[in-house]
């Protein structure tokens, strides 16, 4: 008698909007060759308006909500799932309805593996949580057969709250958009971001470093990719960008994907990515940088401490930098272009040594046959 398929039921959203769970999940969904023997279905909680209405309470989400634990368990009825794959949310409104899709699962038998792509959980439950709900949350933590974080570092998050077995580390991967050929010559003197135009992820303190890097690099020029809804903060850049007269030293390109994406990864010669973001995990940006042979100019936050090696790769900065850091630090990094030509080979190397898309998958692969023991 043959065995009954793995079949694994994939909860989560996917693009648009852009964000990284969205990317990770659908390029997991791209990819189902790579998860064999399991066979994956998706169950796509997208909500489409713009990343601001993520974990809010309101009537759409809440209607969202609903339908899709509907669908969840109409997929469920008609079909048997060995396994269900939840990313875990790190604010209260999304937990709870993580936990629902939970619950559900364990009542039709399937096992679960949550997957947290964030760094500020422990933080979230430990500080910014009620008594209740942190009893919730431990007790629909401890249902999961296996819990997924980004980073060695970042297993203490659950110490205490699971046991220590049950917690993996599944690190970033992002496809190979390059050959080694299309990464010899790269535009001087050109700095690009690619994220969401937050303050928190900054690319404002990146604009307002620029006229203090072109005191030393007359030609410098940032190419920013991403689209925002930090209204305050954009009405912001563009003060600075008229005040300091940067109009003719910056481009705004939006948001890039495949060839765009591509494309843009090959116009500049050095990542800047200074966030202090809340929730950074292990940016998608960052690795897609390194993908294309660009050193990573960055900071000590999230997973990034991780990804990142200091002076090898790129520059690490402390999450307080001000714009003047930034500066001064891509000065100094664009002044030694020997030293930054080893550092985009090494960024390439350790690219395709820990996160290509195949490596990432190969390590979830791993958890999901663990969690099926």
């Amino acid at each position: 008698m043959n065995a009954a398929p793995l079949r694994v039921l994939i909860i989560g959203p996917t693009p648009p909007p852009f964000h990284g769970v969205a990317t990770f999940i659908r390029d997991v969904l791209r990819t189902p060759q790579h998860f064999e023997p399991f066979i994956l279905n998706s169950l796509d909680t997208s909500d489409r308006r713009d990343a601001s209405n993520l974990g809010l309470w309101d009537a759409t989400n809440l209607a969202l909500g609903f339908s899709n634990l509907a669908d969840m368990a109409s997929r469920m009825r008609r079909q048997q799932h060995t396994l269900v794959y939840i990313p875990i949310s790190q604010n209260i409104p999304a937990f709870l309805r993580d936990a629902l899709f939970v619950l559900q699962a364990r009542c039709f038998g399937a096992r679960v593996v949550l997957h947290l792509h964030g760094g500020h959980f422990r933080t979230f439950y430990d500080q910014e949580t009620p008594g209740w709900f942190r009893v919730v949350a431990r007790w629909i933590l401890n249902q999961a057969a296996a819990v997924a974080v980004l980073s060695p570092d970042f297993k203490p998050i659950f110490e205490g709250l699971i046991p220590s077995e049950r917690i993996h580390v599944v690190e970033n991967g992002v496809p190979d958009l390059f050959s080694e050929s299309l990464l010899l010559n790269r535009p001087p003197n050109t700095l690009l971001y690619m994220s969401t135009l937050s303050r928190e992820k900054g690319f404002l303190d990146l604009i307002r470093a620029l006229p203090r890097i072109r005191e030393s690099l007359p030609s410098i020029r940032l190419r920013i990719a991403g689209s925002g809804t930090d209204d305050i903060a954009l009405a912001e850049a563009h003060e600075v960008i008229k005040r300091e007269n940067l109009r003719d030293a910056i481009d705004f390109v939006g948001n890039v994907d495949g060839p765009a994406k591509r494309n843009f990864l090959l116009s500049g010669s050095l990542f800047c990515l200074p966030t202090r973001y809340r929730y950074e995990g292990q940016p998608l940006a960052i690795l897609e940088a390194m993908s294309a042979g660009l050193p990573v100019l960055s900071t000590q936050h999230g997973a990034i401490a991780s990804t990142i090696q200091d002076g090898v790769t790129g520059r690490l900065l402390a999450p307080d930098v001000t714009p003047e850091d930034i500066a001064d630090s891509v000065c100094a990094m664009l002044a030694d272009p020997e030293k930054l030509r080893a550092q985009r080979i090494a960024a390439r190397t350790r690219y395709l040594d820990m996160f290509t898309l195949e490596h990432c998958h190969r390590r979830l692969t791993h958890v999901f046959k663990i969690a099926t023991k």
